[in-house]
């Protein structure tokens, strides 16, 4: 196995794990940002005097932005150099934290989640590409999956850290952590991360071509129908489970927090048998965010059954990043970099456009129709999936 990683002509040395463990932490970092606010609606929207599915849009609007970057950052600035783009992202993402702690309007507050949208589409696309670039051969593998652990991580990390830090302290503490947790990365990037090079890649060409692709197109309709059920639901759990159980204040976070813990045994499964076999893996997945939902609805009045519920949907959602992610990747013959940035759009797309249909039906049918509409979701990307499974395998239109 080679220990060098051809640029150009030139031989360069692996990089260090350590430079891998910072790009895996920046992941992390951004995407926990990313889902800080979820626990923290209710005491956000009363301090700032707004309703809570207004709030909801500090989920909506950074969701719909990153989906938008994510694409550009690979069409746009292909041939900059990776640590640059990276500490440069991770700045925004500092101004993001740092409005949304010392804000004291809604519309400023929101100003700061439209810097998060910005950076955490381009750092997520970046960083889920650069595992081969830092370790050469097997260890390209590893390392790729240390960087997406940081990714998957984040989703299920950030809102029960954000609730119990909120109820510890005040939201805004979330925050104001998570700005210091930022400045850290940004300085392990900074001395750990060496030089890497852009090179000009086909951009907006490949990645139009790659939608094109059916089998591939099922896969991001499959992702973007299960995100947008989980978000549309969840980013209204804390709401629907005090309504229906009166469950709030530290009860609420412990409640968030086994859900957390029960996305990362989630994760971890998800990726065994995503290795094993990434169809059946996201089957497996979308039964059990389907039948957690389900019994959610049916339960949530009954302590003894509400808890289960939210431990299976919490193990269901955690296989969803690592399952999607991989599953697409098989159908990508090599062209990770454009599915990378394709499925960032999609998922992003999916989490801003879940908070707001979710928003939406709750305002007019209460926080059950966000249950209910995680049910459709779930229950839609079953069904794509079986039928991308009963689909022949088909040669991509071209291979760059």
């Amino acid at each position: 196995m080679s220990r060098f990683e051809t640029v150009g002509n030139t031989a360069v040395q692996p990089a260090s794990w350590w430079a891998v463990g910072s790009v895996a932490l920046g992941s992390f970092a951004t995407v926990t940002t990313e889902f800080l606010p979820v626990g923290l609606l209710p005491d956000i929207a009363a301090e700032l005097n707004v309703s809570i599915s207004h709030a909801g849009l500090m989920m909506a609007v950074p969701g719909l932005l990153a989906a938008i970057s994510a694409p550009s950052c690979i069409a746009l600035f292909s041939h900059i150099d990776r640590k640059r783009i990276l500490l440069t992202l991770l700045s925004i993402l500092l101004a993001s934290n740092l409005i949304v702690a010392l804000s004291g309007q809604f519309w400023l507050t929101l100003a700061g989640r439209v810097l998060l949208g910005f950076a955490l589409g381009g750092f997520w696309t970046i960083a889920g590409s650069l595992g081969p670039r830092l370790r050469s051969g097997r260890e390209g593998v590893s390392a790729t999956s240390y960087i997406l652990a940081g990714v998957s991580l984040g989703t299920v990390a950030g809102i029960p850290a954000g609730t119990l830090l909120g109820e510890a302290f005040g939201w805004r503490s979330a925050f104001e952590a998570a700005a210091v947790m930022t400045l850290l990365v940004g300085v392990l990037i900074l001395l750990c991360l060496p030089v890497l090079p852009g090179h000009r890649t086909a951009g907006m060409r490949q990645m139009r071509l790659l939608a094109s692709e059916g089998a591939i197109l099922r896969r991001f309709v499959a992702a973007l129908l299960i995100y947008v059920g989980h978000f549309a639901a969840y980013t209204y759990l804390a709401p629907f489970v005090h309504e229906q159980a009166g469950i709030a204040g530290q009860t609420l976070g412990a409640l968030l927090f086994a859900f957390g813990l029960a996305a990362v045994a989630g994760n971890l499964v998800g990726g065994v048998l995503a290795a094993r076999g990434a169809p059946l893996s996201v089957l497996i997945m979308t039964l059990l965010m389907l039948v957690a939902l389900t019994a959610l609805l049916l339960f949530a009045a009954n302590p003894l059954l509400l808890w289960p519920s939210i431990l299976l949907w919490g193990f269901g959602f955690g296989m969803i990043p690592i399952t999607t992610q991989i599953w697409c990747f098989d159908a990508s013959n090599g062209r990770v970099e454009g599915v990378q940035a394709l499925l960032v759009c999609v998922v992003n797309l999916s989490i801003g456009g879940g908070a707001f249909i979710g928003g939406q039906v709750s305002g007019y049918g209460g926080f059950t129709a966000a249950i209910v509409t995680g049910v459709v979701g779930a229950f839609s990307a079953m069904v794509v999936v079986l039928f991308s499974l009963s689909r022949p395998k088909a040669k991509p239109l071209e291979t760059l």
